[in-house]
């Protein structure tokens, strides 16, 4: 018996092209329907969610920048911020070394950025946020009206963000979390924010056991989530890492991959 469903959105929820197949919708709102808990789990920020919720037949939970915030019933389980000495490390270190850096609040983004990042951020967000250099926190968090949640790197050279997180990882040990959560993204995260610690909160808050638990996702900020709970299930288009940490491979993100193993492992 299954209480709770977690999907990942990028490469999980989502195809390529950004749409949820109608397919994985009537999935989603058989096993809603049948008093499953559905919940958004993801590194975007929450305004993106409350996009992608609104295409949903069926109320879901929300789970923000990678566990960092975490919204149920119009209630905030969890609201964490990065701290402003980590995240102005961060972003002095990361100024010119990536193509575009990006700063997220719970509603609000704000982005330095002059290239096709830029265009692309704006399409999957829905607005511009706001144009800025981003490592003055303060100055961030009053151009956006709260405090940001993360900083997101983008750069299309996969072997520079993989240096880039070494030195990270280095640089702001014991302040924040550096995760790749795609191939060319890379995020410092609150210290201690992970997708699998947010399902652990979700599990305590509501009383279910992480063994009625199933959770969907794609890349290593899900290996977390993937982990913790009772079924966890890749996308065949996922990371090595995550694939390791999945107990069911399921079809690719382009293909229905929820739907079938929501069938496949007699969920609905």
């Amino acid at each position: 018996m299954f209480s709770i469903i977690f999907t990942d959105i990028d490469g999980t929820l989502l195809t390529d092209d950004r749409k949820i197949s109608p397919d994985t919708i009537d999935a989603l709102k058989k096993a809603s329907d049948s008093g499953i808990i559905i919940a958004l789990s993801s590194g975007r920020y929450l305004a993106s969610l409350d996009r992608i919720a609104s295409e949903l037949p069926f109320p879901v939970m929300k789970i923000a920048v990678n566990g960092a915030l975490i919204e149920y019933g119009g209630e905030f389980l969890q609201d964490i911020r990065i701290s402003e000495e980590a995240y102005r490390k961060g972003a002095e270190y990361l100024k010119g070394k990536c193509s575009s850096l990006i700063s997220f609040a719970s509603r609000g983004y704000a982005i330095d950025a002059d290239d096709s990042w830029f265009g692309l951020q704006r399409d999957m967000m829905g607005t511009e946020g706001v144009r800025m250099d981003l490592r003055d926190p303060r100055e961030v968090t009053k151009a956006l009206g709260e405090r940001p949640c993360k900083l997101l790197a983008k750069d299309n050279d996969e072997g520079k963000l993989a240096a880039l997180k070494t030195e990270l990882t280095k640089l702001l040990e014991g302040d924040a979390d550096i995760v790749s959560s795609g191939p060319v993204c890379l995020e410092i995260l609150p210290h201690g924010v992970d997708k699998g610690k947010a399902i652990s909160l979700v599990s305590h808050k509501l009383s279910i056991p992480l063994s009625e638990m199933i959770a969907f996702g794609d890349w290593d900020n899900d290996i977390g989530m993937l982990s913790t709970v009772g079924t966890g299930v890749c996308m065949s288009n996922g990371s090595d890492g995550a694939r390791k940490a999945a107990d069911f491979i399921t079809l690719s993100n382009n293909d229905d991959g929820i739907a079938y193993a929501l069938r496949k492992l007699a969920v609905i």
